[in-house]
């Protein structure tokens, strides 16, 4: 959609997120009915909802805040004054200061009821205790938000089986790892699209655009890298053991050790000397799809999802074609934990703001408010379920916007105009069909090997990039990458996470 960031645009934003944050749960079979379900009974809204209540939000801003904010929160507060006699109070947080501006928050015990949390800081947020336990307020006033969302999806949220967090409603899963690729350049080569099947099919492709494009680089890497998207393995959160296949049999294994890493790495060091990749891409502030846009880059590594082909092209300004470089899907606890809805201990009345948690997963109007504004000022109606600018305003100069990823389920809102009209029917079929990660719903804890893990860290930080740009020889670096990794504790970490991981295997009956 419009407002959906790619993933990669900011460094913090690469490390919170793991994955193109949009889609719905396989629960939907269309994201655009509108139908708007009830919170709970009316007499048991009436009982509890007798007296009045502001809840305060916090969300995310990415630029400057949107100068129409109050106008639109006026128009939500009328919504949930009605319904559930609620008024809402909208907190902008810049993304720079985001994590700290929430903790201080939550320490100095300001008022703050609901709030956007990134799947990266979830586990450490519950670990500090700074959310609210739902599992039962999600029974008493969640019904519309369990109808939403997929049983599997909504379970694998939890941490020692209590649930602290909604996941936003978007596609669950790894996407289909691929390449885009420019369509003027496909065609002006005449470069067979259907025949690139493998990462090893690229290389003709790619010297075919470096013999003749010589300002130009076959593969574009900077921000976003392939390694993000070309994976065959469960992260389980951070690398430092993972599940090959996603299953493994459970059986946690060092992927810097695999043959299959090391065949990666050799891969695009071969591109690397070749010249097939931008030279500064371990080093580099650019985004990939930044390099495409610049005229500096001909292909960019994807996990495609519904949608992400019409808003890749929208963005960069260039038509775009796609090719698949892997065949499944998968669904893992890293993409369904990508963004959440979190009740802060902060507040006063958990009840009211879990009935609007509710609203904003099945209510259609309050969902066009918050993502999109106010109808007339902020967009027009081009069809019965799209919208479009008004007359002299653009996504630059319109008075409200929020990133549509971030918000509880975009998929009962309007699509702008230009959207891939069915995506989310799309999606849905795309949770449905992905494999689900044998660890779904497993969270590793890392604070039993924290000190480990933070000087892992700082060899991964040495190594990783490097080698997996293609810009170090893995013959001569790999090794040493790998006898860091075991002197800086990885062979603990990784026993720490089987023996948590066998635990919850016992737990939910795996």
């Amino acid at each position: 959609m419009k407002r959906k960031l790619k993933l990669a645009t900011l460094s913090l934003v690469t490390v919170m997120l793991t994955g193109a944050i949009t889609g719905c749960s396989s629960s939907k079979t269309d994201g655009n009915s509108g139908a708007t379900a009830t919170p709970t009974s009316s007499t048991t809204l009436s009982s509890a909802t007798k007296d009045p209540y502001e809840i305060a939000i916090a969300m995310p801003a990415f630029g400057a805040v949107p100068k129409d904010t109050q106008a639109v929160q006026d128009e939500i507060s009328k919504i949930t004054k009605a319904k559930i006699n609620a008024t809402v109070k909208i907190i902008p947080i810049s993304i720079g200061a985001w994590a700290q501006q929430k903790n201080l928050m939550t320490s100095g015990r300001e008022k703050l009821d609901l709030s956007f949390e990134f799947g990266a800081g979830y586990s450490s947020s519950v670990a500090t205790g700074n959310f609210v336990a739902i599992d039962n307020l999600l029974d008493k006033y969640g019904d519309g938000i369990k109808k939403q969302i997929d049983p599997a999806f909504l379970s694998s949220v939890k941490i020692d089986g209590k649930t602290y967090g909604v996941p936003v409603y978007k596609d669950y899963t790894t996407g289909v790892p691929g390449v885009l690729m420019r369509k003027d350049l496909v065609e002006k080569y005449k470069i067979n699209v259907a025949s690139i099947k493998t990462i090893d099919d690229l290389d003709q492709v790619y010297k075919t655009i470096k013999e003749n494009e010589p300002t130009i680089a076959p593969l574009g890497a900077g921000l976003s890298m392939p390694s993000d998207v070309y994976v065959w393995y469960d992260k389980l959160g951070d690398r430092l053991g993972v599940l090959p296949e996603y299953d493994n049999g459970l059986k946690v294994v060092n992927l810097f050790e695999t043959k299959e890493y090391e065949n990666y790495l050799n891969k695009v060091h071969s591109w690397a000397k070749a010249g097939y990749i931008n030279k500064d891409a371990a080093t580099t502030q650019a985004n990939a799809s930044d390099l495409l846009k610049a005229d500096k880059a001909f292909s960019y590594f994807i996990g495609l999802r519904p949608g992400n082909l019409e808003s890749e092209i929208r963005a960069n300004g260039k038509e775009l074609v796609y090719a698949p470089l892997m065949s499944n899907i998968y669904s893992t606890t890293s993409n369904t934990q990508g963004g959440l809805w979190t009740i802060s201990v902060n507040s006063t009345n958990p009840e009211r703001v879990m009935m609007l948690m509710n609203l904003m997963y099945t209510d259609k109007e309050l969902a066009n408010l918050f993502i999109y504004g106010i109808e007339g000022k902020h967009y027009v109606k081009a069809s019965e379920n799209s919208i479009d600018y008004p007359a002299g305003i653009d996504s630059k100069t319109v008075g409200y916007s929020i990133q549509s990823w971030i918000y509880a389920n975009p998929s009962i809102a309007y699509l702008m105009k230009s959207d891939l009209q069915d995506m989310w029917k799309l999606t849905a079929e795309a949770n449905q069909k992905a494999i689900k990660s044998k660890a779904l719903g497993f969270t590793f804890n890392s604070e039993p090997v924290k000190n480990e893990v933070i000087a892992l860290k700082n060899v991964t930080d040495q190594y990783a990039k490097g080698l997996e740009s293609g810009t170090l020889d893995p013959a001569d670096k790999l090794p040493d990458f790998r006898a860091k990794l075991k002197a800086a504790g990885i062979d603990k970490v990784i026993t720490e996470k089987q023996k948590q991981l066998d635990a919850w295997a016992v737990a939910n009956k795996k």
